[in-house]
């Protein structure tokens, strides 16, 4: 709205007494009068007001001028008779003059104070609305100097907005509630309903923005530009739109930062043009490669692009023989070929077949081992010359980088050559086949598709997609792609991550050719990893009673490879014997193979793995397929995962309870039977399984539910006696014995 024009005799009086403007009464009447003869003609219902207030103001003004007159004769006349009877002092002809002047100001102010009060602001409206804009659509809320680019806001539940499109990266867990604004860029993007049209264009400034399905938000839209915002390191930040610009497809960053090298952002420094990798803790993380990083690069890539024929000719053969439309590929040196070995062992222990997948190993010792294993691997030692044997000591180092490399090769001749594929790191098990949840028809079609790191750090915005595993579809963007990944490697040495460098390039590709770019969210149970592992304990539990939808499980989140056996001990997910831990393929006793006889999956298979898990406890705040309460905590004030330890029986109740049959109403005698059935299913000894105790246990585990929190104190008192009465072996004997029954 306009400020309201001083277009009436009332309106100038009132302001400039408002103001506290002292003039002579002369002075106003002479410009409230010019003001008059200036007054422009308003609306016919407004013209009766005008005159009425007109009329008051020449009555007031004829009456204090009549007022003013009549004092002055007066006094004057009285000044020269009196003058001998006054006893106050004498007061001249100019004195009387200004004492006069004095109170008739007084008078007209205090009657003007009492005009303005009776005639309030609103009784005279303000202008009169202007009829809609015709500058190209514009509305009151976005004026002619936005209109260029600014129609409308409407506002969309943020949920409905990201499940109508799949822009492809996961939904963070809190967004029920919250809504995305739609801005419009044209008139003709307002929804198809004027009613909802002018509410989008705030014609009526007292109601809100309009919340719209997303479908009837965007019916008119030809084109939506999707930004994604939040605010790394919870800065006091600020957006800005400009608009009739070349189109640009990315954000530039300004921060009040230091000109060089690293600290705190700084309120009292001007905002610079600043890099998005300038995080949290005041560095920035994206640098360009040194010199030694692309001279290390430019001899692999070297070596990569003189032998790639040769190289791509043999690959093919073995993918022909393999008979495989989808390849699952592995890489991995001697340092991590304990995990390697374990991935075969545990997926041949839970009957998978291993026929399409093939292994890229980076030195002859894990080829032999993998081969060993029965396992088709392709070794070019000329690209894999400078890739270390030994393990990293820690992620990002050294040593990590090159192996990294490798990852960047197989799926890069694999892709180049056809073959969709699956690429898995070796720190990952199978539940189910893998291959089955990518080959399902339901699956919504995209380019590739990653495992969610579940980390938010800046650096892997804006996919947080784990490179450890993904699926990739063969066609010319994602050739292209993976491409332009080998091409730019040695940015993998410089910022000790391959994760971040292939989430640049999704961004990039995304943008530029299309590449179709899908992150399941890390709240799906199909594919769970080191975050599940580490914060997600209900999530664990279930996973652990075989009552999840996980297909694998990747331990990520966990630097070391003795960090990772542990944890895949703990978890019951440990399938390789020792005598095949540190070893290389001769080192395995031939007296050991020879005895055992050697396996359909190769020499090595029989004697490495174990047809059960090898379970041991390492600490008691991690997720464990048995209770490990005398064990340490790894954490700091880490809290027993299990809890009590017999949470860990509530949990698998229902499996024993199907067994039994034994149900809260069960009778003495069907319990004593049911108990006999757990007794023969778990070849317990008969005192533990039929005494009072096991009966009373059972009952009331079916009726207090499997996590029992409001179960009797005697319930866990029994629990106790019954589990830990048991030596460590039985224990760990009745466990297996039980889940692998209730698997069959």
């Amino acid at each position: 709205m306009g400020k309201r024009q001083l277009n009436t005799p009332i309106d100038a009086a009132c302001a400039a007494e408002r103001g506290g403007e002292q003039r002579q009464s002369s002075e106003e009447s002479g410009r409230i009068t010019q003001t008059t003869k200036s007054l422009p003609k308003r609306r016919n219902d407004n013209r009766l007001l005008l005159r009425t207030t007109t009329s008051i103001l020449v009555v007031l003004f004829i009456s204090l001028s009549s007022f003013y007159a009549g004092v002055s004769i007066g006094i004057h006349a009285a000044s020269c008779d009196c003058r001998e009877q006054e006893e106050t002092p004498h007061l001249s002809d100019k004195a009387l003059q200004r004492k006069v002047e004095e109170l008739a100001r007084q008078k007209v102010k205090s009657q003007l104070v009492e005009l303005c009060e009776k005639i309030s602001p609103g009784t005279i409206s303000d202008e009169p609305k202007a009829p809609p804009s015709r500058n190209n659509g514009g509305s009151p809320l976005f004026s002619k100097s936005l209109s260029h680019f600014a129609q409308g806001l409407a506002r969309v539940s943020k949920v409905d907005l990201m499940e109508t499109y799949d822009f492809g990266v996961p939904m963070n867990a809190d967004s029920e509630g919250l809504d995305a604004l739609i801005l419009y860029n044209k008139k003709e993007a307002l929804p198809s309903n004027k009613d909802i049209a002018r509410m989008a264009r705030h014609e009526d400034p007292t109601k809100p923005l309009p919340l719209l399905s997303a479908e009837t938000a965007t019916e008119n839209c030809d084109a939506m530009n999707v930004v994604l915002i939040n605010n790394p390191g919870n800065t006091r930040q600020c957006f800005a739109l400009v608009g009739g610009q070349y189109q640009s497809y990315h954000v530039q960053r300004w921060l009040r930062r230091p000109d060089h090298g690293s600290g705190p952002l700084n309120p009292n420094l001007p905002l610079k043009l600043s890099t998005r990798s300038w995080i949290a803790d005041e560095r920035q993380i994206f640098v360009p490669p040194s010199k030694h990083h692309v001279k290390q690069h430019q001899e692999r890539l070297l070596t990569y692009l003189t032998e790639s024929e040769n190289i791509k000719s043999r690959l093919r053969q073995t993918l022909k023989n393999m008979n495989q439309k989808t390849v699952i590929i592995l890489t991995c040196n001697l340092g991590q070929s304990e995990l390697l070995l374990n991935f075969a062992c545990s997926a041949r222990a839970r009957g998978f077949d291993l026929k399409n997948v093939v292994v890229f190993p980076t030195d002859v010792e894990t080829k032999e081992l993998a081969e060993g294993m029965g396992l088709v691997t392709f070794y070019e030692e000329k690209l894999m010359a400078s890739i270390p044997k030994e393990q990293a000591a820690q992620y990002g180092d050294t040593v990590f980088s090159s192996v990294m490399f490798a990852k960047v090769l197989c799926v890069q001749l694999v892709n180049e050559l056809g073959y969709d594929l699956l690429f898995q790191d070796v720190d990952v098990v199978w539940y189910k086949s893998p291959l089955d949840f990518f080959h399902d028809e339901a699956l919504p079609v995209f380019d590739v598709y990653f495992q969610d790191d579940g980390s938010r750090s800046l650096r892997y915005a804006p996919y947080s997609a784990n490179s450890g595993f993904y699926f990739v579809r063969s066609n010319p963007k994602t050739r292209h792609l993976f491409r332009q990944f080998l091409y730019s490697s040695d940015l993998i040495s410089a910022w000790y991550s391959h994760q971040a460098v292939l989430i640049a390039l999704l961004a990039e590709h995304s943008s530029v050719t299309g590449l179709t770019v899908k992150v399941f969210p890390k709240e799906m149970e199909e594919l769970p990893g080191g975050l599940q592992f580490h914060r997600k304990k209900e999530m664990m539990k279930k996973i652990l009673s075989g009552d999840s939808k996980a297909y694998i499980f990747h331990m990520s989140w966990t630097e070391s490879k003795e960090g990772k056996i542990e944890f895949f001990q703990q978890m019951g997910e440990w399938y390789l014997n020792d005598r095949c831990i540190g070893k290389e393929a001769h080192e395995i006793a031939d007296t050991e193979i020879g005895e055992i006889g050697a396996s359909k999956y190769g020499t090595l298979s029989n004697s490495c793995c174990s047809a059960e898990p090898i379970i041991t406890c390492h600490y008691r705040d991690k997720p464990s397929k048995i209770p490990c309460p005398g064990s340490p905590s790894i954490d700091k004030n880490g809290v027993s995962f299990w809890g009590q330890a017999c949470n860990w029986l509530f949990v698998h109740y229902s499996r024993f309870s199907s067994i039994s049959g034994i149900t809260e109403q069960s009778s003495h005698a069907s319990t004593s039977a049911g108990s006999a059935k757990l007794a023969a299913a778990f070849t317990l000894p008969d005192e533990i399984v039929n005494t009072f105790q096991a009966q009373y246990y059972i009952r009331q585990a079916a009726k207090y539910g499997p996590f029992g929190k409001d179960v009797h104190w005697r319930q866990r008192e029994i629990c106790h006696i019954i589990l830990f009465s048991m030596d460590l072996q039985p224990r760990r004997h009745f466990i297996t014995k039980m889940n692998s029954l209730v698997e069959v």
